[in-house]
């Protein structure tokens, strides 16, 4: 029993500091929890499957065309640089982890492939390899493995290997060193300066973005989304003991629990969790009612988008689009998920993120194959 409320106090305060938070799904058909499906006949049934195969192939098609004809030689520059043997990748997670999530949007995006390894948020045996005790952690399996860290580290660094000429992990991942400092608190943390820039030369800079604004809003969002919009993500889902107990739920239903600490973790965890959510909600400076802080934060990432682009990155996602996206996505099917798509503004460029995180993988693809 000792060692269940000592494993639970690791757990409680590691999800207030790392920011395992949440609970994460992707409804198939819409938003909410309820969904409309028809019927149909045997022989409609072989009609519509032919359909929805020339459909997709058609649609596949016509969104391959658009997307040459609208990024020109940006999508050529991607493409052509793209390295023929990715390493092995295999990423340490929470999967209801907002950071975590991050991480594997990039990588779905990008189709790049990869192992998971779930990791006991109490005892963490999976990861006694590493030093550095926080998720995610991602490994490059070549001659010798290389460990990344950070989430946005994680995606700069990888990002940049598909980007740049240089097809070195562990050179690339060298431009961004890790520092010791402390933090408001006096506890040394590691930080990373530089993990919002890619490192490439001018003209790889001029492919990737175009224009130097393109560069530096792309940074700003993406710190904005570690920053802020990720601390707005404990105080609601955790907001009433309800909502409470419906995340931790998830989290023991996911995560590597034992019987006895996933009882201990759904039902003490959820209950304390209530509680440090007013703690961070004092910390943050958030209003009293915390739905209005989330609704204002998409209405700012939707105004920042403006109405002339679907997208931050233009006629596709970039990397502060993808981020968005990773954390909030952890609010999927919870209450307060369903509460900011129906107050805020957010929602037709959620479906479009949705839509495209469907399509990009069999894109890449088919542009692999051009060049």
């Amino acid at each position: 029993m000792a060692s269940s409320w000592a494993g639970l106090r690791r757990l409680v305060w590691r999800l207030v500091r790392e920011g395992s938070v949440s609970r994460v799904g992707l409804p198939e058909a819409s938003f909410g929890r309820r969904c409309a499906y028809g019927r149909a006949g045997k022989g409609s049934r072989g009609r519509q499957s032919f359909a929805f195969t020339l459909g997709g192939t058609f649609g596949l098609y016509q969104a391959l065309r658009f997307y040459l004809r609208s990024q020109g030689h940006s999508a050529e520059c991607e493409a052509s640089k793209l390295p023929d043997g990715v390493p092995q990748l295999t990423l340490y997670q929470y999967k209801t982890c907002p950071f975590c999530s991050k991480v594997r949007v990039f990588l779905d995006y990008h189709d790049l492939p990869y192992e998971i390894v779930e990791v006991n948020p109490v005892m963490r045996r999976e990861i006694k390899f590493s030093i550095y005790r926080k998720v995610p952690i991602l490994i490059a399996h070549a001659e010798e493995n290389l460990q990344l860290n950070d989430s946005s580290v994680i995606i700069s660094v990888m990002k940049t290997y598909l980007l740049s000429r240089r097809k070195n992990l562990e050179e690339i991942a060298s431009y961004y060193p890790s520092m010791k400092s402390r933090n408001e608190k006096g506890k040394e943390v590691i930080e990373y300066n530089n993990k919002y820039w890619l490192m490439l030369d001018e003209q790889e800079t001029k492919c990737a973005y175009g224009t130097k604004e393109s560069r530096a809003e792309e940074m700003k969002w993406r710190r904005w989304a570690d920053d802020w919009l990720v601390h707005l993500i404990s105080p609601n889902v955790y907001r009433t003991p309800r909502e409470a107990l419906a995340s931790f739920d998830y989290i023991v239903h996911e995560g590597k629990f034992g019987g006895v600490e996933g009882f201990f973790a759904k039902y003490v965890g959820a209950m304390a969790m209530f509680f440090v959510s007013k703690m961070l909600k004092r910390r943050h400076n958030l209003q009293d009612d915390v739905r209005q802080d989330l609704y204002k934060a998409a209405n700012d990432w939707v105004a920042a988008i403006g109405k002339k682009r679907p997208f931050l990155g233009g006629e596709q996602p970039n990397l502060a689009d993808l981020a968005v996206f990773g954390v909030l996505r952890v609010m999927e099917d919870l209450e307060a998920f369903d509460d900011l798509m129906s107050h805020s503004k957010l929602q037709p460029w959620y479906i479009k993120m949705r839509k495209v995180m469907q399509e990009a993988p069999a894109l890449h693809r088919a542009l692999q194959q051009l060049h």
